[in-house]
């Protein structure tokens, strides 16, 4: 912009950036948009938790985060990060297949370990669907690592996880002690940035 405003080269303008007036190039980031009653809710919720790691330090160790996404069989590729270095260009291209197949993925991670992944044999996660991987597959792995029933269980809003009968699992298996949409510790909307799964290994493994 500097430069077609300027009409001075855009060579130039990086120049006079990065070496006169020692500045960096930064990203923009894109981030969920909250409306007021979001942010009210966040802040009730990190006020929580700020107040249960002051009673108990070790608390976030107990939390078992949990989050589904959806990968492309085909995969991706991030170009800015593909560099092909020789004399000459080589011309690579690759194939990029529209509407390819794609898979739901599963995975929950705790401080001590991750659990998963879990590949849902559905194309569409249904709450009864969701519910039969936490009994089948989850719970089992959570129940051998918690023997003094210490655990907190995430999950964030999604339609799947609000079943009343996931719910009333929920309620069983962690009286008081999972966190969610409806549940006894709840969960704030449009949060992805609250739990690792989210804004780390989901963005990490697609890179």
């Amino acid at each position: 912009r500097a430069s077609r405003e300027t009409g001075i080269p855009n060579v130039t303008v990086w120049r006079v950036l990065r070496k006169r007036l020692h500045l960096k190039a930064y990203k923009l980031s894109i981030v969920q948009y909250l409306t007021g009653a979001d942010k009210v809710v966040r802040k009730e919720f990190c006020m929580q938790m700020f107040h249960r790691i002051q009673n108990n330090e070790k608390f976030l160790h107990s939390v078992i985060f949990s989050d589904e996404s959806t990968f492309h069989v085909s995969g991706k590729v991030n170009t800015h990060n593909c560099r092909i270095w020789g004399s000459e260009n080589p011309r690579v291209s690759l194939e990029h297949v529209r509407d390819s197949p794609k898979v739901n993925v599963f995975c929950a991670l705790s401080k001590e370990r991750v659990y998963g992944p879990f590949f849902f044999m559905e194309t569409t996660i249904t709450g009864s669907v969701y519910l039969d991987m936490l009994q089948e597959f989850l719970i089992p792995q959570l129940d051998e690592d918690d023997q003094e029933g210490r655990i907190h269980f995430q999950q964030d809003g999604a339609p799947p996880h609000y079943l009343g009968e996931v719910r009333e699992y929920l309620n069983t298996r962690f009286p008081g002690r999972w966190i969610g949409r409806a549940a006894p510790i709840a969960w704030p909307p449009s949060s992805p940035d609250l739990t690792p799964l989210d804004f780390f290994l989901w963005g990490f493994i697609k890179d």
